[in-house]
């Protein structure tokens, strides 16, 4: 009786519980798992931890319990501000530190859910499970946790103290299941984003819109999104075979394509873009593969005088067709680093002004400046209107874009998914002994080509292949349907078939092109620190008031 009356008095305090979770972080960036890798903030980790700051500057604290990890030591900085003397107690707990993961450390989310299946891996990072060897175990970490929920953070609220903790995801996470009284073998995502602040009296509203099954659904559809696009091309397929051919607006089909790129970008470190798009390795791959190749073939092309419907025209046609974005989806759930892709997806569209004009220019005898239009508004448009108008969103909402972005992944690959429906409703069926084996001589060539404009043996090569596999095959379709090409439009929806059945090859070849977890070159790569040690004595100064540490595992 007493224990009920004593929890019930503790529901009371929570109003004056803050909860943050750290802003960005680079291993985030990349959909790697930090643990207690110390990974320091993004940009976009930085202008999470301004925006949070400005959100609750009138918010007084009377103590402020932080992880000793750099980003969440770096993201209370910022919420903190200068207070000066008369500021909060600033607790650096070694306890709020995030969970040690193990063999799970460093590798990319998408990797272990394709390995494992995505509810084990849900399992290993809440619970425990035989696939992460090393590291903490489920009940370890929530003893620590449990340790500084009774020891620090209720005591500090029955004092009537107003209380901000600033750590890690699944630190909180635990800390909302203290506060709901959940069972203590119940795991669940709260799915909470980075840097946004939760108060302890509102945990059981956020709690209940999430839905453990439909998470993991969600999920599965951006790692298995070959799986989808393929069912979604037997579907158009078993329409078309039922009789409900139609003619689809290529205006509705462009809608798609740029709502699709808007929600993929929203999870980009777009921030950081620069630091790609001058890379002289991108700089290099995109100026052979995506200017000089297709520069020499147009020359070719028009000294042959080559006809509009033949097959070389076509095979010069996708080889000038920029990178889709369909490729950063495929960079991060094969473990690629993706934005790489994403600076050759921009270059790639940027070149394509160039480039792929000319080549529709040598190779289509009708309706070419029409086509060059379309090509500048579709492929190079598209994507630097996406790129600007995310990247302006990034800097004016930061938690909400980025929260948008990694929960609405799936709807891009869904909304790609009804292109795909959509356009293989028009596809002629007779026409499959014509087209289909030069859609698929044309998907293989491609991936010929990836392997060898890719560097060798680099961080990026993975990114290097994704990006020139993948030519955006939805823009053609719609230049296509806009200048009445209809041999080309049958070619270009054909190639989709083929192009992500080979997606299961890449996803088997892409073993061979990932960089390892244990790879010494990661630190440098994600700016990793050292785990800080247990410290017996003062911790780092937060520049606001004097620090306390206790040090206690």
């Amino acid at each position: 009786m007493e224990h009920h009356a004593q929890q019930e008095d503790d529901r009371g305090l929570l109003g004056r519980l803050f909860m943050v979770r750290h802003g960005e972080s680079t291993c985030n960036s990349v959909h790697r798992i930090a643990g207690q890798r110390d990974a320091p903030l993004t940009t976009l980790g930085r202008i999470q931890a301004e925006k949070v700051a400005a959100r609750h500057r009138g918010q007084e604290f009377d103590r402020v319990f932080v992880s000793p990890l750099s980003r969440a030591h770096d993201t209370a900085r910022t919420i903190l501000g200068e207070r000066g003397p008369a500021g909060p107690s600033v607790v650096v707990d070694d306890r709020l530190m995030e969970r040690d993961f193990g063999s799970y450390t460093l590798e990319s989310k998408s990797i272990l859910q394709r390995r494992h299946g995505i509810a084990e891996y849900e399992r290993a990072m809440n619970a425990d499970s035989p696939t992460m060897r090393g590291g903490e175990t489920a009940e370890q970490f929530k003893d620590r946790v449990r340790a500084f929920y009774d020891e620090e953070l209720l005591p500090a609220l029955r004092r009537g103290e107003t209380v901000c903790v600033v750590s890690h995801k699944y630190v909180v996470e635990l800390i909302c299941r203290f506060v709901l009284d959940r069972p203590a073998d119940e795991s669940y995502d709260l799915r909470l984003p980075n840097s946004e602040m939760l108060r302890g009296d509102r945990v059981h509203s956020y709690v209940k819109n999430e839905n453990e099954t439909m998470n993991m659904v969600y999920d599965w559809i951006v790692v298995n999104h070959p799986i989808v696009f393929c069912a979604g091309l037997a579907a158009g397929l078993l329409g078309n075979l039922a009789g409900l051919r139609f003619a689809t607006s290529p205006y509705l089909l462009l809608v798609l394509l740029v709502l699709a790129s808007v929600i993929t970008m929203c999870r980009i470190e777009l921030e950081n873009a620069r630091t790609f798009v001058t890379d002289r390795g991108i700089l290099r791959s995109v100026a052979l593969r995506y200017l000089a190749l297709p520069l020499v073939l147009a020359a070719a092309l028009r000294w042959w005088d080559v006809g509009d419907t033949s097959t070389v025209a076509f095979a010069a046609i996708f080889l000038a067709t920029p990178s889709s974005v369909v490729a950063m989806t495929v960079s991060r759930c094969l473990g690629g680093m993706i934005m790489p892709t994403f600076a050759q997806v921009l270059l790639s569209s940027l070149a394509a002004t160039v480039s792929f004009s000319a080549v529709l220019a040598a190779t289509l005898h009708q309706g070419v400046a029409p086509a060059l239009a379309i090509s500048a508004a579709t492929s190079t448009g598209v994507v630097a209107a996406a790129y600007l108008l995310v990247g302006r969103l990034r800097r004016r909402f930061p938690i909400r874009t980025a929260k948008y972005g990694e929960r609405n992944g799936y709807a891009a690959v869904l909304l790609l998914t009804a292109f795909i429906v959509l356009v293989t409703l028009k596809l002629d069926l007779a026409d499959f002994t014509t087209h289909a084996p030069t859609a698929l001589g044309i998907t293989v060539g491609l991936r010929l080509v990836a392997m060898l404009f890719k560097r060798r043996g680099h961080v990026q090569t993975l990114d290097d292949y994704t990006a020139m596999t993948y030519p955006n095959i939805f823009v053609v379709v719609v230049i296509a349907a806009l200048t009445g090409n209809a041999a080309l439009e049958q070619v270009a929806i054909w190639t989709l078939l083929p192009m992500f059945v080979l997606s299961f090859f890449d996803s088997r070849y892409a073993r061979s092109l990932v960089v390892a977890a244990d790879d010494t070159r990661w630190p440098a790569v994600l700016g990793l620190g050292p785990t800080p040690a247990r410290r017996p004595a003062a911790g780092p100064d937060l520049g606001t008031a004097p620090t306390t540490v206790t040090a206690r595992s």
